[in-house]
């Protein structure tokens, strides 16, 4: 009887509602207080990715933000931090327009997969509280964008909260992010490759090997990181301008955000550098983030005197090969689908953009600027295309 009582007892807790309240963050000085607790819920959510941590999104505030901050800090009956929403909202030209809520760190600094932290026993309630306040501060901002959305149940949840209040949603653009899920050993890896792929990279690498004592260095100390972080930005400079092309890794403001990013984000143990030697002097440099047992490849730079020798791939095969040495179990190529991805990675996964809009006269009218603009664009991009078109005649 007594067990039956007690089985009776433990299902009317597990039937108790959690109850959550959520608190609006709208000032530089209360984000920074938020900083300890989230990288605590940072920790308990374990997302595998650097874009969502504090460090990361406070340091583009700090460098990017404009309009106004909405972080959105849920917190349980005890005042512990169970979930957070880092959102702000910002003018949509440049001060003026309609008022759009986003995703901290959704322009200019490639952040990819972005999303709310909740900690897994409390999400249902979690986005419950967040989407409470989104809307008992509707008077604040005309639309929704979410940019770069990772594909999870999460986000599902969180969309068809914001539908369940009315708000339509259009999706405006996806985004291929390639990824290989690592097996054990490198050698098992190098083995599912496309046979020409394999022998290349082994041959390039003999070569740097035999002919320059080339070496593979993997620097993640932060003293070290920022001696070298340096050559990184020279190396991608460099090799853009012999390309005569332009890199958002080179756009005003971006590299000296990249620069304190990595400072607060290798005091905690993120950052990873691997720099391609050859006769001790550096010739090529991959940048990225060991978060869980994810590295997501970020960045690279090589000297274009040295292309011939296929820099490229021997930095990522050694990269690779030291992301399964240390345990990783997965080596994400972040947003683009360009076509060396495709003969490292079989695995892709898309991140996606979506609006939310309602019947407000505002929202409505920022819904029609949006199609406006998007169609004229367009049609700029083809006039664009047919000039240069004729120009290789």
């Amino acid at each position: 009887m007594q067990a039956i009582l007690k089985e009776r007892s433990s299902e009317r807790k597990l039937r108790i509602p959690v109850l959550l309240h959520g608190v609006w963050v709208a000032t530089t000085a209360e984000l920074a207080r938020l900083g300890a607790e989230w990288d605590d819920q940072f920790r308990r959510a374990n997302p595998e990715n650097v874009f969502l941590s504090f460090g990361w999104m406070s340091t583009w505030w700090k460098h990017f933000g404009k309009g106004r901050l909405a972080v959105i800090a849920v917190r349980d009956s005890a005042g512990r931090l169970v979930a957070v929403a880092p959102f702000y909202i910002a003018r949509l030209y440049a001060g003026v327009g309609a008022r759009r809520l986003g995703f901290l760190a959704d322009e200019r600094v490639g952040s990819d997969y972005l999303n709310v932290l909740a900690d897994p026993a409390c999400e249902a309630a979690a986005l419950e509280a967040i989407a409470r306040q989104v809307f008992s501060h509707r008077r604040c901002w005309d639309y929704i964008e979410l940019c770069d959305m990772a594909d999870s149940p999460l986000v599902a949840a969180l969309s068809a909260k914001l539908a369940s209040r009315g708000m339509r949603e259009f999706t405006t653009t996806r985004r291929i992010c390639r990824y290989i899920p690592l097996p054990p050993t490198f050698e098992r890896y190098l083995a599912g490759l496309h046979a020409h792929l394999r022998a290349n990279y082994r041959r390039r690498w003999r070569t740097l090997q035999r002919e320059h004592q080339a070496e593979c260095v993997a620097v993640s100390g932060a003293a070290e990181l920022e001696r070298h972080f340096p050559a990184l930005i020279a190396l991608h400079r460099m090799r853009f301008a012999q390309r005569e092309a332009e890199s958002a890794f080179l756009a005003p403001g971006v590299p000296e955000f990249d620069a304190e990013a990595m400072q607060v984000l290798a005091a905690q143990g993120f950052v990873r550098l691997f720099l391609l030697k050859a006769g001790g002097e550096p010739v090529a440099a991959l940048y990225g983030f060991s978060v869980g047992r994810t590295f997501q490849f970020y960045q690279c730079g090589m000297h274009p005197g040295w292309v011939r020798y296929g820099l490229g791939q021997v930095l990522i095969g050694n990269a690779i090969e030291q992301a399964i040495a240390t345990r990783h179990t997965t080596f994400d190529f972040l947003r683009g689908d360009e076509s060396y991805k495709t003969g490292w990675a079989d695995g892709a996964r898309e991140n996606t953009t979506r609006r939310f809009f309602d019947q407000r006269p505002a929202s409505v009218a920022a819904r029609w600027s949006l199609r406006i603009a998007a169609g004229v664009h367009g049609v700029a991009h083809q006039v664009r295309e047919q000039a240069r078109l004729r120009a290789a005649r």
